[in-house]
């Protein structure tokens, strides 16, 4: 090839440089502001037919009747945005045990901006003003923040029946937690505890010296562009950091895409880009089986998927998503660029809070082109 032959292909090698980066750059660069950008399921590796006959689905109450609103987020886009019934998405939703998801991710959050060391405190270091606790022995000395996000505390709290009696404590709900029986070591078995993340709340508060409300509005919401937050109030001003946050599902997709572009938005790191890849670990491989995926994991107050529902758990995990009472979700898929969100009412039975988590694998991933 001569010179001139040579410089030709070199300048074309540039030119195609210069086309292709600045088009990756814009999708991992993009971060949405009041609003999403909309984009049409079609162009961004959907099936478009297929995902309109499943909101026709939807909307004819064929197989989600109590369903509230159905958002998805691909490629940075709003691609769907459909809401159900009387609710119409400008209000915040009830998001129930989603909560706790972003519970741990304030806890993320806190460690980004020098609040917490790291996830080895031991629990009770964050609360010097109880200088006595019931059942203290060396297993409950050594629960540690890290024991706490993956729900391996060693109490003996062996189920939700528990958190009942909780709810309706009247006097000082963090003590109630922290005084609750040890069943064996830190780290050695799992049980869903809804107390321990309402402990939390009272763990944020101490951190950071501020009400957690208020960390969670200064520190991820309003980085987020997420504002109108609304929590239910636990006892002593401390939200309940358990269940009683509301969102609107275009903000909790926020939720999730903050996750998907590990940590950072707007080029400010705002949680840890280790979190993302330690939170939805599988920290508990088997966590338990629900709406017949057999093997769910367990991160960080994430519960983690495979794509197919018949096979165990990755790390990384395909798919991981925050899960609420009456059948509230955010589902975060890495491998699709992709953002599910699901709300339901609160007249959902049991059944059909779990039934986004079926429709998500017979309905949207099938519509999945890439």
């Amino acid at each position: 090839m001569g010179k001139t032959g040579f410089f030709r292909g070199w300048v074309l090698s540039c030119l195609c440089i210069l086309t292709v980066v600045p088009l990756t750059g814009q999708q991992e660069d993009y971060f949405p502001k009041s609003q999403w950008r909309q984009g049409k399921a079609g162009e961004q590796g959907l099936d478009q037919a297929k995902i309109d006959a499943f909101v026709a689905l939807l909307k004819q109450k064929k197989i989600l009747e109590p369903i509230s609103s159905f958002t998805v987020i691909k490629n940075g886009y709003l691609v769907v945005d459909e809401t159900f019934g009387s609710y119409k998405g400008t209000t915040p939703h009830t998001l129930q045990s989603v909560t706790k998801s972003i519970t741990s991710t304030l806890v993320g959050v806190a460690i980004q901006n020098g609040f917490i060391k790291n996830l080895d405190q031991p629990v009770l270091h964050f609360f010097p003003e109880y200088t006595q606790i019931d059942y203290l022995d060396e297993n409950k000395r050594a629960m540690t923040l890290k024991h706490a996000l993956t729900m391996r505390t060693g109490q003996a709290w062996t189920g939700e029946r528990h958190l009942g009696a909780l709810n309706r404590y009247s006097g000082d709900r963090m003590k109630y937690v922290l005084d609750y029986k040890m069943e064996t070591r830190p780290g050695k078995q799992w049980y869903y505890n809804s107390g321990i993340a309402i402990l939390l709340g009272g763990l944020l508060q101490n951190a950071s010296g501020m009400p957690t409300q208020s960390f969670a509005k200064d520190y991820l919401f309003e980085p987020l562009n997420i504002t109108k937050a609304k929590w239910s109030w636990g006892h002593r001003g401390i939200p309940h950091t358990g269940g009683g946050l509301f969102l609107r599902p275009k903000d909790m997709a926020r939720i999730g895409y903050l996750y998907l572009r590990k940590g950072k938005w707007e080029g400010k790191q705002v949680l840890p880009e280790w979190w993302v890849r330690e939170a939805t670990r599988p920290h508990v491989p088997h966590a338990e089986s629900i709406a017949g995926v057999s093997n769910t994991g367990y991160g960080y107050m994430w519960w983690l998927l495979p794509l197919d529902k018949k096979k165990k758990v990755t790390n990384p995990p395909a798919m991981y998503m925050a899960y609420g009472h009456w059948g509230q979700f955010i589902f975060v898929i890495p491998r699709y660029d992709m953002v599910i969100v699901f709300t339901n009412d609160s007249t959902a039975s049991y059944q059909e809070e779990l039934k986004p988590i079926s429709l998500l694998y017979s309905h949207v991933l099938p519509a999945v082109v890439n």
